[in-house]
């Protein structure tokens, strides 16, 4: 990679860029940093510590990564437009390749990838929106495409997303997955030992209480498993917080636990101790959870909707995918999950086999695809398997 006349001589400098670093963020940069130690430099570039959507604690763990917060001890909501743009743009100075991870439709983003893009650096799209989030107008994507000129290359999600970047004129740039990926060793490490026999685990939900996750008709389908099932039923956990939480708590019935906002560790134990999943949204551009139930071989039941099920989930093989509004099927997969040991570890073994898939090693593995195309043979292959394991039935 060529650098400007302007920046220092030197291995490449990438910086990977996100409003807010979060632990699954960290895990992302440290792999980047830890493939690439001795060749190039990682930068892990954050706005600002908190946010009023994801109440995370601050990032910790940067070992291999450069970490840079730009505004700390704020929250990214009370930072002004050109405030943004103005801290990214020194910060982001002496980068070869940007990785943004930043909402693209933010305009202090758009000003700022054209105006990185004119200063030489390589500037590369993370996204894990697809086609069928929301409904689209075709004057609105064609002018978002255009938008999305500066961006060289793009780090995605699954096939959704390929597709959908493919249709905003990505088509003969390098688009690889890895985007939407989490370090299963943490997880399993936070995870710890299972304490929870298969007889006594549950039924599992992590997230926030907001209109999308659909908890409605999960509580509905739950219900109905509860009448469906011929032995005592098991418990429903939900866990996390937000403005339907309220709600959700006064329509639950019984065999409903609300354990509300936990921290990343508590959350580990409490998947690696449960039965399933649940993740039945009806808009879900990935589900990260489903790549933290895979890291400890926990299956899931998800929605069509859920981005993570085009790699990680297939259908009665080590989960099930279910319609969104289908409370009867919801329900018919939590009991198949229950009523049968056999069963569930063989569920429990394919979720574990195809864990790697949404492991941090896939977004090393893009990363280094990138900065040094041609000596990432074995990455290359990986990519290769990925795009294969998320297309084959």
């Amino acid at each position: 990679m060529v650098r400007s006349e302007a920046q220092p001589a030197g291995p490449p400098r990438i910086a990977i860029l996100f409003s807010q670093f979060g632990a699954f963020h960290v895990d992302r940069v440290e792999a980047a940093a830890r493939r690439l130690a001795g060749r190039a430099e990682v930068l892990a570039v954050e706005y600002a510590p908190s946010s009023a959507t994801y109440a995370w604690e601050p990032a910790q763990g940067f070992d291999a990564a450069r970490h840079i917060s730009l505004f700390p001890g704020r929250s990214y909501e009370t930072i002004g437009r050109r405030e943004l743009f103005g801290a990214a743009r020194a910060a982001l100075a002496d980068a070869d390749m940007v990785c943004v991870g930043v909402p693209y439709s933010e305009a202090h983003m758009i000003a700022l990838s054209w105006r990185l893009a004119a200063a030489g650096k390589r500037m590369v799209m993370m996204t894990e929106s697809k086609f069928d989030d929301f409904p689209r107008a075709l004057w609105r994507e064609q002018a978002k495409a255009r938008l999305l000129a500066p961006y060289r290359a793009a780090i995605v999600g699954g096939p959704r997303q390929r597709d959908y970047v493919r249709f905003l004129g990505f088509g003969k740039k390098p688009i690889l997955p890895g985007y939407d990926t989490v370090g299963c060793a943490r997880i399993r490490r936070q995870a710890g030992v299972p304490s929870r026999p298969w007889s006594t685990r549950d039924f599992l939900y992590v997230g926030r209480f907001v209109s999308k996750k659909n908890l409605p008709a999960l509580l509905a389908a739950y219900a109905r498993y509860r009448d469906l099932s011929p032995v005592p039923p098991r418990r429903l956990i939900l866990v996390g917080d937000g403005e339907l939480a309220g709600d959700m708590q006064a329509s639950a019935g019984e065999g409903v636990v609300f354990t509300g906002f936990l921290r990343a560790e508590d959350v580990a134990r409490r998947i690696g101790n449960a039965l399933a999943l649940c993740l039945v949204s009806t808009v879900e551009q990935w589900g990260l959870v489903v790549n933290e139930a895979a890291a400890v071989g926990v299956p899931a039941i998800v929605s069509t909707p859920v981005g993570a099920r085009d790699v990680l989930v297939r259908n009665g093989v080590n989960g099930f995918v279910v319609e969104p509004h289908s409370v009867e099927g919801i329900a018919r997969a939590m009991l198949a999950l229950a009523a049968d040991e056999g069963e569930w570890r063989r569920h429990s073994a394919a979720t574990a086999a195809r864990a790697g898939f949404g492991d941090v090693e896939r977004f090393a593995d893009a990363i280094e695809t990138l900065i040094f195309p041609d000596s990432a043979d074995a990455a290359a292959e990986r990519i290769a398997a990925f795009w294969h394991a998320a297309t084959e039935a």
